[in-house]
């Protein structure tokens, strides 16, 4: 068992890495009009060397009062190429509840093993 949870860790941390055009990343907005308000951040990610499947997974630090999104949600191939993804984040109470700051992460998997490193995301609603 231990071994097991060994090669995972092994094989997080060598292969392939994330490139990211800026991180971390900000998305500031207004969250005024309540349920749905919503920011975005447009980033470019590449990975070296290539790997194939990759998926694309958002947490947030207050998953009850904000949601965080990326699309597309995958790739087919992340290479050398940038690819563009866009990372929402979106307000699920009223707007008095929902202002504040939040911290986000989106994280590369192929499989069960990440791709580091992880863009950070900074969420401030006013």
């Amino acid at each position: 068992m231990i071994g097991a949870y060994a090669a995972v860790g092994f094989a997080s941390s060598t292969g392939s890495k994330a490139i990211w055009s800026t991180n971390p990343v900000t998305i500031k907005f207004s969250g005024s009009a309540g349920i749905g308000s919503s920011g975005s951040v447009g980033e470019l990610v590449k990975c070296a060397p290539k790997v194939n499947n990759v998926a694309f997974h958002a947490s947030v630090s207050n998953p009850t009062k904000i949601s965080l999104t990326v699309s597309p949600g995958g790739e087919a191939t992340c290479g050398p190429s940038p690819d563009a993804v866009t990372v929402t984040a979106t307000c699920l109470v009223a707007a008095p509840n929902c202002k504040g700051t939040y911290t986000g992460t989106v994280t590369i998997f192929q499989g069960y093993s990440t791709i580091p490193p992880s863009l950070a995301v900074a969420i401030v609603v006013t």
